[in-house]
């Protein structure tokens, strides 16, 4: 057996007192640390981070994207759910895609669609929601002036911002998309090509159009991106190219704000957004690992690795499933987080064989679709519904989102998990880029997941709060589509139940069962990869590298220690993302 260099990173980890932030680029941790300096609070911080996000980084976040936040009020004890995922236009419906019939397998959907009109174009788009997120966020729980809070984002759009070697790489791997939009180019394309991060100093990406829009946000919140010119001349795109978006959509929407989804875990309360995300499939997997004996195994062992594939990949059965936007579909909320009915799921799970394999050339959706494996609708008090369910519910698979938290002095905190690719669905001279959020829909009738006007998408993001007496001591999410979710359950183990410091938690070797194999982390000895193939595992083996997305998801995390009065910071070791504090 041949021997081979591996990665062995990490990063320090930031311990702080009064506050911290976590941010996927450094400049935007930069701004939120500073709000927290000005008086502001974690709400401030975060919003401050996130409209510097869609300038830094519009390949993972843009302001027509979607998201979810967890606010926790130190004051008054509260912990509030903000759920700004995007809608289906009004005038969407379950017949508007000509679907061709399956997708390739390992491709981002599961149907094609004639030129890939729920992908890209102007029938893809769904109604913008990030930047009513962060205003009514704002405006409910902020401190400072929202121009204050708004300003580092506009100086960095107005005035430019230096590339490093993230932004570069990425620009070269779009660099067709982008020089196929003459207005795109004009920004991200310095002299026709990909912006130089070295010879020091990097070359600048100026985007004034964004810049003014930031500014008028500033001066009139949400309302200078939903109403007036800007909507009017989305309003006008849409018509030119066929899309069904109106400005009366953009008008009437609003982020919803709410009591989080709770679930017990050793202990503590685990808080998630109740809104369709990757929320369900992380309480679910969690839930059922609470009926097994991982206390009695070795972290990171093959055999405790087992029971979290094992686990994984049983919750991903019932996402793919049962779910999708409970406003619209029945969906049995309540029995896939009963705790019967998930210890009647950890009783299927042996320690000597896996039971979950997937047969080789079918892809999950399929597969649990064809097999019905569980039923919760047996442990749910709501009506079940009639009749077969001809669809799956699989979200489209892209990497492409990002993530902050923030804890202030006052211990209020955030968990924010935001998206939206940058592309060529803008209206010129806004300073807006729209969203192909109608992917993450089955474009076919019959479905929880189906398109329907005004209807949400199933999504796969999931900030987490760990709560212990009533107060927060985890703060964690991570960009990354499906496989957020079970890095995210990794993660918190870590922390929960062996102790980690943050920064060692996210840095930890990983294993992902989303899809139809596992992939396992080329750092694990051989002998585990092994013994994981032994026990019926097939196991995919794939080395973390730095680059635009990675082969697992990019975690981060803040814990809370009260008695010590300290804060401790984890981000993701590969690429530019910071903790900072003080």
């Amino acid at each position: 057996m041949a021997l081979r260099s591996y990665w062995k990173a990490n990063k320090a980890e930031v311990v702080a007192e009064n506050g911290v932030v976590t941010a996927m680029q450094p400049q935007a941790a930069e701004a939120g640390l500073a709000m927290l300096k000005q008086g502001g609070n974690a709400v401030d911080a975060a919003v401050a981070i996130g409209f510097c996000n869609i300038v830094l980084e519009p390949y993972m976040a843009v302001i027509g994207g979607m998201g979810y936040m967890l606010i926790h009020l130190a004051e008054t004890g509260q912990t509030i759910g903000v759920d700004f995922n995007g809608r289906a236009p009004r005038r969407a419906h379950a017949g508007m895609y000509d679907v061709l019939g399956p997708a390739p397998p390992g491709g981002i959907n599961v149907f094609r669609t004639r030129d890939d009109a729920n992908v890209s174009g102007a029938l893809s788009i769904t109604v913008p929601a990030t930047c009513a997120g962060f205003c009514t966020a704002h405006e409910q729980y902020g401190r400072l002036p929202l121009a204050q809070v708004v300003e580092p984002a506009i100086g960095l759009a107005a005035d430019g911002f230096e590339t490093n070697w993230h932004t570069t790489l990425y620009v070269a791997n779009r660099m067709e998309v982008l020089q196929s939009d003459p207005y795109m180019a004009s920004m991200w394309l310095p002299n026709g090509r990909p912006p130089r991060n070295y010879p020091k100093p990097a070359e600048r990406i100026v985007q004034r159009d964004l810049g003014e829009l930031l500014r008028r946000i500033a001066r009139h919140g949400a309302a200078a991106m939903y109403a007036g010119e800007v909507a009017d001349a989305i309003d006008a795109w849409m018509r030119d190219h066929g899309g069904v978006l109106t400005k009366q959509d953009l008008a009437d929407y609003q982020p919803i704000l709410g009591q989080p989804l709770t679930q017990d875990f050793h202990g503590r309360t685990l808080a998630c957004v109740a809104t369709p995300s990757g929320a369900i499939t992380n309480m679910e997997t969690l839930s059922i690992l609470n009926h097994l004996a991982l206390d009695d195994l070795e972290h990171n062992s093959a055999a405790y690795l087992h029971l979290v594939i094992e686990a994984a990949r049983h919750a991903f059965a019932d996402r793919f499933r049962y779910l999708g936007d409970w406003e619209h579909a029945p969906v049995p909320l309540q029995g896939l987080l009963s705790p019967d009915y998930t210890q009647q799921l950890a009783r299927q799970i042996t320690p000597s064989r896996s039971k979950t394999v997937i047969e080789e050339q079918e892809e999950p959706w399929s597969y649990y679709l064809n097999r019905a494996l569980h039923d919760p609708w047996a442990f749910d008090p709501g009506p079940r519904p009639d009749g077969a369910i001809p669809e799956p519910a699989l979200a489209a698979e892209a990497g492409h989102t990002t993530h902050i938290n923030v804890v202030d002095k006052d211990r209020n905190a955030v968990s924010c998990t935001h998206t939206g690719v940058f592309g060529p669905v803008h209206p010129d001279n806004t300073g807006v880029y729209l969203t192909g959020g109608m992917a993450w829909f089955i474009p076919l009738p019959g479905h929880p997941n189906s398109v329907a006007g005004w209807k949400r998408p199933m999504n796969n993001m999931c900030p987490v709060m760990v709560l212990q007496d009533g107060r927060p001591v985890v703060c964690q999410g991570a960009p990354g589509a499906r496989k957020i979710m079970h890095r995210g359950v990794q993660v918190l183990l870590n922390m929960l139940q062996h102790g980690m410091s943050p920064q060692d938690a996210v840095a930890a070797l990983t294993v992902d069962a989303s899809g139809r194999e596992v992939l396992v982390d080329s750092r694990f000895p051989d002998a585990v990869i092994e013994e994981l193939r032994g026990l019926g595992h097939a196991v995919k083996i794939v080395e973390e590298e730095p680059g635009m997305t990675g082969n697992f998801a990019r975690p981060s995390a803040v814990t809370i220690d009260y008695d010590r009065g300290l804060l401790r910071t984890g981000v993701d070791v590969f690429r530019p993302a910071l903790a900072l504090g003080y």
